[in-house]
């Protein structure tokens, strides 16, 4: 019965993650093409005007720098609302069939890992084409630190969904924390440019932690951050679990809300 049940769960993961991407950019006329260019367009723009004052930094082959940096910050927007979204865009189904609500959750999150994953191809190419010289461990340790926001990004999206129900006004403030973030984090800019004092208070922006440790590896082959790395391992693990049994106790709560 348990491996009935576990095929059933995958089986209708799957089926959600494709009805996600339907709803998404089936209305669309470039449709899944967005997928690519939204960071591809934002890496253009920001090249062109910041590729002067990246001379300034030093920065060593600043487009690998400039797109990976916009290539996790998309995966960290992405994975805030596409999670905390997940109960709301799946009302009509949640409402009509008796399925495990978390999957709600984890197959709304599962479309940032899968745009991501299509990002990383582009990444592949552009390292090819700038001919970056990475290591199999700087690599390494960049997934890793995916992996680590990942689950830290996953742990929330079991709040931010219930969150959402109750106040709606949650969706205005996330965009809001998304724009922020956005220039609160070394994405086009290298953390050494910044005040000591600033940079210091970095060390409290776990984006901005995730992205200076995977790029480093990425870019430098050094593996950086480390011990800050893992205690977000830890604290995401520890979000995940708690978001976990928060979801499934306020789930059936929020029904009506709907």
């Amino acid at each position: 019965m348990k491996g009935t049940s576990d095929t059933y769960k995958k089986d209708l993961g799957i089926e959600l993650i494709r009805t996600s991407f339907k709803l998404r950019y089936n209305n669309s006329v470039l449709g899944f093409l967005w997928v690519l260019l939204n960071p591809l367009l934002t890496f253009l723009i920001l090249y062109i005007v910041f590729s002067n004052f990246s001379k300034d930094q030093n920065i060593e082959n600043y487009p690998i720098f400039l797109l990976s940096g916009l290539i996790m910050y998309t995966f960290f927007s992405e994975s805030l609302i596409f999670g905390m979204n997940s109960l709301l865009d799946k009302a009509g189904i949640i409402l009509k069939v008796n399925f495990p609500r978390e999957l709600a959750v984890i197959s709304s999150s599962s479309m940032a890992v899968i745009n991501l994953a299509i990002n990383l191809i582009v990444l592949t190419i552009f390292a090819i084409l700038t001919n970056l010289h990475a290591t199999i461990e700087g690599i390494l340790y960049f997934i890793f630190c995916l992996f680590v926001l990942f689950i830290l990004m996953l742990g929330l999206s079991f709040f931010s969904s219930i969150w959402l129900i109750k106040l709606r006004d949650l969706s205005h403030i996330s965009d809001l924390v998304v724009k922020l973030m956005f220039y609160a984090t070394p994405i086009f800019y290298s953390i050494t440019i910044l005040p000591f004092a600033v940079q210091k208070l970095m060390k409290f922006n776990p984006l901005a932690v995730i992205i200076t440790a995977g790029r480093t590896g990425l870019l430098y082959g050094e593996i950086v951050e480390v011990q800050q790395v893992l205690i977000l391992l830890l604290i995401g693990l520890a979000v995940l679990v708690a978001g976990w049994f928060y979801f499934n106790n306020q789930v059936k709560k929020i029904a009506e809300r709907f």
